[in-house]
């Protein structure tokens, strides 16, 4: 049987570009080249889509500078193909049978690729552009969260152009029906960026700042007190199954981007110490959120519990969760059973299954007379 073509693209016009390198590095090590080709896709922070040496990429030996441009082709009819291009000409063409983004972030997680991607007739791994989309805005998440009678903090929204006005009249919500400590975040970013512990109202103007960086809406939400940073994986389309539960303890203030990727004193407790019961309170939630906000493929599903009381806080969901042999997505399926190599056959599975079924959906109405 011919061997399936997947383009791993990484890289991308995000704050989390580096991080996507080190995902796709590892994914790129693990897959299982007896069955599927290689097309390593490297999307600069300028937007470009550059050719790259796949063994000078494995090796971190190559300058992303250089290289030639790729250009997806549009098309219902034939399999999507990417042209490789020298002076212009084409010299090559390339037929792909599956993408797999490792794009953390904007423009890879939020549903803008995976557009492209569904106009492409293209299978890709992960959330669908509705799920990822959802996935990605926190403020749009809480909501749909909440509506679903699922556990989430209390929180206030907002965006720049209400700040600007009205300062004062949000300042005095956010202490009313929030209070402090809370955090700020940015509605829309991944890997704690954009995010501000506040313990006072003096502190607030400055991390509201901070936030409006990278978006230009924002999130108060309450903090959880004693808090514990559980994780868990999930994996499947319509019916799909979580991992064992994962814990994070960062010695920071909260478990920000140089705690996640720059501070070695975190520490992960995998499987998390947690009660049978807690456990499977939790992989219920996860599969919960998951099917909530129309995810698929892939998710990890991020929490709070408060040590006192126990009660469980959902955090977030991650659609294109860190990928790195370290990780937590995939460590947490190494506990509960699946191998890392082994996932992403299951994943590239999954993305070719809801590929199949979505074909069999009507695309042609005819009233009958």
């Amino acid at each position: 049987m011919a061997k399936k073509t997947v383009a791993v693209m990484f890289g991308g016009c995000s704050v989390e570009h580096e991080i996507s390198l080190i995902s796709a590095r590892s994914i790129i090590k693990n897959i299982d080249t007896g069955i599927y080709d290689i097309l390593p896709v490297f999307i600069s922070k300028s937007g470009k889509w550059l050719k790259i040496d796949l063994e000078k990429f494995i090796n971190e030996e190559i300058n992303f500078s250089n290289g030639n441009c790729y250009i997806p082709s549009l098309g219902f009819d034939q399999k999507p193909q990417i042209y490789e291009l020298s002076d212009n000409s084409v010299v090559n063409v390339i037929e792909v049978d599956v993408a797999f983004p490792v794009l953390h972030g904007t423009y890879g997680e939020d549903g803008t690729i995976q557009g492209l991607f569904e106009l492409m007739g293209l299978p890709f791994v992960g959330a669908s552009v509705l799920g990822s989309a959802i996935g990605m805005d926190k403020i749009a998440m809480k909501c749909v969260l909440r509506n679903h009678g699922l556990p989430v903090t209390d929180f206030v929204d907002f965006n720049k152009n209400d700040w600007d006005k009205n300062s004062k009249e949000i300042t005095r919500i956010i202490t009313e029906q929030i209070g402090f400590d809370c955090f700020v975040k940015s509605a829309d970013l991944g890997s704690s960026i954009g995010i501000s512990k506040v313990k006072n109202i003096e502190g607030l103007p400055t991390a509201v700042a901070d936030s409006f960086q990278y978006s230009n809406r924002v999130l108060v939400e309450k903090a959880v007190n004693n808090s514990r940073e559980i994780e868990v994986s999930v994996l499947g389309n319509e019916d799909p199954a979580a991992s064992l539960p994962g814990e994070v303890t960062p010695e920071r203030e909260f478990y920000d981007y140089i705690a996640k990727y720059g501070d070695d004193s975190t520490s992960l407790e995998i499987p998390a110490k947690l009660s049978e019961e807690i456990t499977k309170k939790l992989q219920q939630l996860a599969v919960d959120t998951f099917k909530s906000l129309d995810c698929s493929g892939l998710g990890r599903v991020d929490f709070l519990i408060d040590d006192e009381t126990k009660k469980i806080f959902i955090s977030e969901i991650n659609t294109i969760p860190g990928f790195t042999s370290i990780s937590m997505y995939p460590k947490l399926w190494e506990v509960t059973g699946i191998s890392y190599s082994e996932l992403i056959n299951r994943l590239i599975g999954l993305a070719v299954k809801r590929f199949d079924d979505r074909k069999l959906l009507e695309t042609d109405y005819k009233e009958s007379i």
